[in-house]
C-alpha cells in the first residue's frame, strides 16, 4: 500500500467528517494523517521483507496485504489490514512430519499434500515456466509428447508438495518484523502530530 501525505490527509479529514467532530475544539488532523501513513509503511514494510526472504515467488501473498478505510470504532479510528490466510504460516513457520518447526505450533499432520496445495504449487511452476523464454516456439509436439510432459510436470508439483509437508516451512517473520518497526516509529510520529494538532486547535 503506498500512500502520500496528501491521500492521507484527505481519508484523515474524511474521518473527521464522520466523527462530526466540534470545529472550535481539537481537531487531529495531523494525529490521525501519520496512523493512516503508518498503516501505508506497515504494509510496505511486510512486503519488503517477504522479497528479502525470498518468498514471495507468486507474488499472491504480497499483493494480498492491503489496508481498509479508516473507520470510526466509537471514538477511536480503526484500520484494518488484511492478507491471504496462509500468510501466518508463512510469518510464524509450519513443522513438517519428519523436520522443521514452528514458532507458533502449525505443524502438518500428513505426508499427503492437499488439492490446494499442490494447486498453489502448480500455479508458481506455470508462471515461473512463462517468464523464461522458449527459443523454440515453432517446435510441434505430439499429444503424446504433450501427455508425457503433464505427468512429468504433475510428478515434480507432487514431490515439491511432499518435500514441504515433510520437511516444513520455514518462519520468515516478515509481519513479526514489520510490526516491530513500525512500532519502533509510532511513539516519535504521534508525539509530534499530535504537538502540531494542540498548537492548531489553540492558534
Amino acid at each position: 500500500m503506498s500512500i502520500g501525505k496528501v491521500q492521507a490527509q484527505l481519508l484523515a479529514d474524511n474521518f473527521l467528517d464522520t466523527l462530526g467532530s466540534d470545529s472550535d475544539g481539537l481537531q487531529p488532523r495531523e494525529t490521525f494523517t501519520e496512523i493512516i501513513l503508518l498503516a501505508g509503511e506497515f504494509i510496505e514494510s511486510a512486503q519488503d521483507n517477504l522479497n528479502d526472504t525470498n518468498t514471495n515467488a507468486s507474488g499472491k501473498l504480497s499483493a494480498s496485504l492491503e489496508a481498509s478505510e479508516p473507520v470510526q470504532n466509537g471514538p477511536i479510528m480503526k484500520i484494518d489490514v488484511s492478507m491471504n490466510y496462509y500468510g501466518k504460516f508463512v510469518n510464524k513457520g509450519v513443522k513438517g512430519t519428519k523436520g522443521g518447526a514452528s514458532t507458533a505450533g502449525y505443524s502438518f499432520k500428513y505426508d499427503l499434500p492437499s488439492r490446494k496445495m499442490l494447486a498453489a504449487i502448480k500455479d508458481w511452476q506455470t508462471k515461473a515456466g512463462n517468464s523464461v523464454k522458449n527459443s523454440n516456439k515453432t517446435k510441434t509436439i505430439s499429444r503424446n509428447e504433450q501427455k508425457n510432459h503433464a505427468i512429468s510436470d504433475l510428478d515434480r508439483t507432487y514431490a515439491i508438495a511432499r518435500s514441504i509437508t515433510q520437511h516444513g516451512i520455514k518462519a520468515t517473520g516478515f509481519l513479526d518484523k514489520a510490526v516491530e518497526t513500525t512500532t519502533n516509529k509510532v511513539a516519535d510520529r504521534l508525539g509530534a502530530a499530535l504537538k502540531i494538532d494542540v498548537l492548531n486547535s489553540i492558534l
